[in-house]
């Protein structure tokens, strides 16, 4: 049995505050991804029977004032 997966949103302080649970780990990263939030914070995915954990950081931005013209 894989178990299921716990999405929990990584504040800036380091605190974790648990935001759902999904059936498989794409369903998990999809939720993430399609999050508001997952442009400036990270999130942390933990499979509940193995324990196994995935770190999900926002993506990288370019610097203010940067233009791709």
């Amino acid at each position: 049995m894989n178990g299921t997966f716990d999405v929990f949103l990584r504040k800036d302080d380091g605190s974790l505050v648990w935001i759902g649970v999904t059936e498989t780990l794409a369903l998990a990263r999809e939720e993430v991804v399609q999050s508001p939030d997952s442009i400036d914070h990270a999130f942390l995915i933990v499979n509940s029977a193995s324990g196994e954990e995935t770190l999900i950081e926002p993506a990288e931005r370019p610097p203010l004032g940067f233009s791709s013209c």
